[in-house]
Parts: C-alpha cells; sequence; structure tokens
C-alpha cells in the first residue's frame, strides 16, 4: 500500500485565514519561465489587438442593445408573482435577499434539511472541507464578510462559511420565508394557467402537503447531492464505503482510532482536503487513487493581492481564459506559461482534469509529497477493492471523492398530469428556464459569477422572464437553447462536467448570454476586471429590467 513519507502532524488550517497567513509558494521558478512569459504576452497582444479591432461594432451593438431596452416596461406588476425556491444555501438565500430588493415578496424557500447552510450545513459539510477561493469572490452580495482586507482576501473553513450564511441571513431577515425539513418531491405543471403545484415530505414527521400555485420553481442546489460510481459486486465488500459530504470529523476519528486501512478515489478539491485531514494528523494508512493528476489554480496568482504585478497578470489571465474558446490545449499551456497552475504530479495540459480547484501555498506544500496511483476502480472483493489492471487494494473504507451533482434529477416532473423525463443533455433556455416545463429554472445553471453573488443574477433573470419580455412558446425556447454554444447540463453544473473542459463550457456560456442580449459585454468586462484585477467583486449586471414605475 502507498504511504506518505512524512507521518509527522502537520498544522491545522485556522477557522479564519488571512490573505498574509496562507503561506508563501515553495515551488521553484522553471528554466522556461522567460520563455512562457514572453508566449504569454504575446498571445494576450492577439486578444487585445482583437478587441481592439472589433470595438467599433462592439460599440455599435452594445449601443443598439442600450436603445432597445430603453423600451422595457413592465407587462407584469412583480409584486404579483409568487416564487418557490429549492435549497436554502448560500445561492437560494442570495436569491430570495434579491427578489425582495426587486418587489417580490411572495417567496417560499423549501429545504430538506433542519437549518440554512446547503454545502456547508453540517449534513452535507465534510471532514477539512475549506472553501476554495478568497471571501472576496465569497460573499453575499453589499455584506462582505469582513471589513478588514486582509481578512476578506483569504480563506475559511466550511464550519465559519456556514456561521457566514446565518449572519447574512439574520441581518436580513430571512429566515421567515424558509420552510425547513421539507424535501421537495413533485412539481405539476399546468399549462393552462401557467403554473406549477411542488409536493412536499416533511422528512421529520413523513406528512405530505402541496404548496402553490407558483409562476416559477428554482432549483437553487448545486452540490447536495453525492456522485457515486455504480460499481458491480459491492455487496460481497466487508468494508465501509463513504461520499466525501459522508466524511464526518465522527468517520475520520473512528478510522485512526483503529487504525483502518483507507482508498481515497479522486483527484479533485474534495480528495485533496480528505488526504490533507490524514496528512495533517500524521496518518499515512491510505492509499490515494486518481484516473490523471487534477489541475488545479494557484491561490496566489488568481486570487492575489492586487499589486501592479498581479494586476498585469490578471489582464494576462484573462486573455488566456478567452483563448479556452479557441483551444483548451493552448489555453492550458498559456495557463502554465502563466503561472496560474499547480497539479500535484506530473504537468499536462488535459483541461477535461480541470475543474476550477483553488490551492494555496499551504495547502501545496502540504500536499506535495503525498504519494498516489493511477487507477480506477471497477470491482470489490470482501476486504479490497480491485484496479481496472487487476491490482487489489486492502481496503477497510473506501471514500469516493468523485464530485457531486444538482438533484433536480431526483425531482418528479409533471405536465398536465403527465410524467416528464428530463433529458441530462437537454439544453436550458438562457441556461436558465426548462422549456418543456416552463415553470422549472435552475439557479444553479446560471452559473454566472462565483459565490453566493452570482445567485442575484437568477432572481433578475426570473422578473424578466415573466414580468418584462413577451411570452415563449416551448418550441421558441427549444430553438434558442439548441443554438447555445455552451453544453451545460440541468444535472451536473459544468464545473463538474464530465469529458469538458469547464473553462471551455463557461466561456462558450458568457458568449451566449451576450447574443442573447442578456450580459451586456461592458457589464461582463468590468465584471472580470474586478475579480480577476482589481480582486474585489460586485454582481454581474444583467440591465435587463426597466426601473420600477416603467
Amino acid at each position: 500500500m502507498a504511504q506518505a513519507n512524512n507521518t509527522r502532524t502537520l498544522p491545522l488550517p485556522e477557522m479564519i485565514t488571512p490573505f498574509s497567513k496562507l503561506g508563501k509558494p515553495t515551488e521553484k521558478l522553471k528554466w522556461w519561465a522567460p520563455l512562457g512569459w514572453l508566449m504569454v504576452f504575446v498571445f494576450s497582444m492577439i486578444i487585445i489587438v482583437f478587441l481592439l479591432i472589433c470595438a467599433p461594432l462592439i460599440l455599435i451593438v452594445t449601443g443598439l442593445q442600450k436603445i432597445y431596452k430603453r423600451g422595457y416596461k413592465y407587462r407584469r406588476n412583480p409584486e404579483d408573482l409568487r416564487i418557490a425556491i429549492i435549497g436554502a444555501g448560500w445561492s437560494g438565500l442570495q436569491c430570495l435577499e434579491r427578489f425582495r430588493k426587486l418587489g417580490v415578496s411572495n417567496v417560499d424557500v423549501f429545504e430538506r434539511y433542519d437549518d440554512i447552510g446547503g454545502t456547508w450545513h453540517k449534513n452535507l459539510r465534510y471532514k477539512g472541507l475549506q472553501i476554495h477561493g478568497n471571501m472576496t469572490v465569497t460573499s453575499f452580495d453589499s455584506f462582505p464578510y469582513s471589513t478588514d482586507p486582509d481578512v476578506q482576501a483569504g480563506k475559511v473553513l466550511g464550519e465559519e462559511v456556514e456561521n457566514y450564511i446565518h449572519r447574512f441571513a439574520d441581518a436580513k431577515n430571512l429566515i421567515s420565508s424558509c420552510q425547513f425539513n421539507s424535501n421537495v418531491d413533485s412539481v405539476n405543471y399546468n399549462s393552462e394557467t401557467k403554473k406549477g403545484i411542488v409536493s412536499i415530505t416533511d422528512t421529520v414527521t413523513g406528512e405530505k402537503r402541496e404548496s402553490g400555485p407558483y409562476d416559477l420553481v428554482i432549483w437553487a442546489s448545486m452540490a447536495a447531492f453525492a456522485d457515486i460510481p455504480n460499481i458491480a459486486g459491492a455487496e460481497i465488500f466487508n468494508g465501509k464505503q463513504l461520499h466525501t459530504t459522508q466524511f464526518k470529523p465522527s468517520e475520520f476519528e473512528d478510522i485512526i482510532k483503529h487504525n483502518k486501512k483507507v482508498v481515497i478515489a479522486g483527484g479533485g478539491k474534495a480528495a485533496c482536503d480528505v488526504v490533507l485531514s490524514f496528512r495533517r494528523a500524521g496518518y499515512d494508512n491510505f492509499t490515494w487513487i486518481m484516473r490523471k493528476p487534477y489541475l488545479f489554480y494557484r491561490f496566489e496568482a488568481l486570487l492575489h493581492n492586487g499589486s501592479l504585478i498581479n494586476k498585469v497578470r490578471g489582464v494576462s489571465y484573462l486573455c488566456t481564459v478567452l483563448w479556452c474558446a479557441v483551444s483548451m490545449r493552448l489555453s492550458a499551456v498559456l495557463h502554465w506559461a502563466s503561472g496560474h497552475l499547480y497539479t500535484v504530479g506530473k504537468a499536462h495540459t488535459d483541461f477535461k482534469h480541470f475543474h476550477g480547484g483553488v490551492m494555496c501555498p499551504t495547502q501545496r506544500k502540504d500536499i506535495q509529497d503525498v504519494p498516489y496511483q493511477i487507477g480506477e476502480i471497477s470491482g470489490f472483493k470482501n476486504n479490497a477493492v480491485v484496479l481496472k489492471d487487476g491490482t487489489e487494494l486492502d481496503c477497510d473504507v473506501l471514500i469516493w471523492a468523485t464530485g457531486n451533482r444538482s438533484g433536480i434529477d431526483t425531482l418528479k416532473l409533471m405536465k398536465d398530469g403527465n410524467p416528464v423525463v428530463l433529458d441530462p443533455k437537454a439544453k436550458l433556455y438562457n441556461h436558465f428556464i426548462v422549456p418543456e416545463i416552463p415553470v422549472m429554472a435552475s439557479s444553479t445553471a446560471l452559473w454566472t459569477s462565483f459565490g453566493p453573488m452570482r445567485a442575484t443574477n437568477s432572481a433578475d433573470l426570473a422578473v424578466h422572464h415573466l414580468c418584462v419580455r413577451q411570452e415563449r412558446t416551448q418550441k421558441q425556447m427549444e430553438k434558442v437553447a439548441r443554438r447555445q454554444l455552451s453544453n451545460n447540463s440541468i444535472i451536473h453544473s459544468f464545473i463538474w462536467a464530465h469529458n469538458a473542459c469547464w473553462l471551455q463550457q463557461w466561456v462558450y456560456f458568457h458568449l451566449d448570454l451576450m447574443l442573447a442580449g442578456i450580459t451586456p459585454f461592458e457589464s461582463f468586462m468590468k465584471h472580470a476586471l474586478e475579480v480577476f484585477v482589481l480582486s474585489k467583486e460586485t454582481p454581474l449586471q444583467f440591465n435587463i429590467l426597466p426601473k420600477r414605475g416603467q
């Protein structure tokens, strides 16, 4: 069994780690770094020159869009809407708060657990869960995590994220709109009234009830359901299988107390969190397997301190991202050349093994010499897992770090009393509305930006769709959706896209919204420059709603 070379206990991360305490990079500069910087400069200039050449056309289109939007008027009063939100995580709560600002007060939030928090709730929060990015890009709109710039630019553990969510909900008085222990089982759409009824089960008493009718039901869960591979022969395995969402402190302590043999399957951010939990405890009785080393962002390169050199690097980063629309491989090379990428193994340019994970210098230092095996589990024996190449690994506990799915496929959908099955490959209208069941929308799919702030866009688009633009037929919405460039899935956020590059899909996604007149080009550029160059974040502005009274 592969074991860590260094079994000494390492320092645990603090509940709140300011930017200044995230550590310094220990990786040595590569000999080819100057050539890489030159390459990034050349390809960045190509993008900048291209944008300058296109500037007149962009200005004309932008001007025409602004003139057209001046004619927007409310055909329906937002105050008359009734909305349901499924999920009381930070996305659902931010969406609720934005609806209130827009005058939509009749909003019900249904949460299957006993409290708010979503991914950060104790039922889903795993041992060692630390937020990816800094608190700048994971703060609520107009409610920063901290007024201390050093703290705001740092990162926190999952428990503290939950505390922050509670502070936001209390400050905005959002709990009164939430119904807890309420699992939404189904949504029944009536095509005549264009409204939907939701069926709910009380997760404590088992009592069934209905609520509605609603003008829109928004799915606001991104990672609430474990994505575990279905491997034949699991019934003969005497050990325990856990998804990372089930890897609680009690499980961790039991493993260490009884010196259990652990296999960790997966190479992404969650897998690294689990590995680091064992490594920092000085526990080495585990084997880490993955199909291929995942690529990660270097925290200090992506979410930097706003120095002049890092602002320049931020501009070059945006250019390398845009190249992803042309070539995944070229964009990966540029990412490496600019110093943005890291991997636990040998460097590669396969962006299909890149899901936006971010690792700070301390995490990289603590994990850099932990051994791993390349492989994929294909079967089980009584006390072992079997890899595709026939290798057997003794195992008492198998921890699947294989990502999550939104869970929207757990809903039973009905249209005029007839069941409807969602096609996981079908595209959503504006990456938001389900054309076949237009009372259904996904805030998860409308992944415009980072952290909870992106959910403001879901509320804006919902009001625009229901109260401003003319009604669309199913065929009209399906036609628009088919033409969209991004293969954004209703089942999986493109962060966990299988056999696809999430970054490329994200670029296509924004192009789709710009071509549809949802996202103004200048708003996208302003937002991107804020986040990656100026190290701050405000909501991406759709500017698709008339001023109140119009």
